[in-house]
């Protein structure tokens, strides 16, 4: 079954319980009438599953399934256990997003980069300065490590639209897996510069190291996070 139409159903769905057509609290519609509504029974449920494991529904026996997503204070909600580009959130937010880039450099890594990155030595690498927007307001600073074999030709015209869209369309890229770590910062002068901080004198600092399918490390970026903006909800079971 191809993947694009259960998760079609599934983003539909989820779409209705984030604009809250159905409610915190309510029961969704029968199984039956969502199959009508959308087509084969397998693709509901696939679809349903996918919601339950967000934590947007909880399957009741007997009963059917109840709507567990309450939406919080922030409008903008980041996802820590998918690899989603600054695109991608922007648009699940509903906002526009918009990037400027600052510095585009190819260089070679060195012994010092190496230990910091965990890149090989020697390897080529493009490194990458993007101030990122949303609906004009400056709230991320990128600082970003690409293997130079799996970004052959980045440009910064490309950086400035979408570094990720282009490795998974025009490269043939699958970006698999992430490791992130995150960590709060005082406020230095280049965030300063580029972010309107405001009332407040810190950032949000999340690096992530990415992954390939083949397991091959191809980026390393520093994200500078206005925290206005870095809100993240993660999901525990017990």
């Amino acid at each position: 079954m191809p993947k694009a139409i259960y998760e079609g159903i599934y983003r539909e769905i989820r779409s209705r319980i984030i604009n809250g057509t159905y409610a915190f609290q309510e029961m969704l519609p029968t199984e039956a009438e969502l199959t009508a509504e959308f087509g084969c029974t397998r693709t509901v449920r696939l679809a349903l599953s996918m919601l339950a494991d967000g934590m947007f529904v909880q399957p009741i026996h007997g009963k059917g399934v109840r709507v567990i997503w309450l939406k919080g204070e922030t409008d903008m909600l980041g996802a820590l256990e998918e690899v989603e580009s600054f695109g991608e959130f922007a648009k699940r937010n509903n906002a526009v997003a918009s990037t400027e880039v600052k510095s585009f450099e190819h260089l070679v890594c060195t012994e010092q980069l190496s230990r910091r990155l965990g890149f090989k030595t020697g390897e080529q690498l493009i490194r990458v300065v993007r101030v990122r927007s949303l609906n004009g307001n400056a709230r991320q600073v990128d600082h970003g490590y690409f293997l130079e074999s799996i970004a052959k030709g980045l440009t910064p015209e490309i950086a400035a639209d979408s570094i990720y869209g282009y490795l998974e369309h025009k490269r043939g890229v699958k970006v698999m897996a992430s490791r992130r770590t995150v960590s709060v910062e005082l406020a230095n002068d280049e965030d300063c510069s580029y972010l309107d901080l405001g009332k407040y004198n810190c950032v949000a600092v999340m690096e992530s190291q990415s992954y390939t399918s083949d397991g091959i490390l191809f980026e390393v970026t520093h994200t500078r996070t206005h925290p206005e903006i870095f809100h993240y909800r993660v999901n525990s079971k017990r």
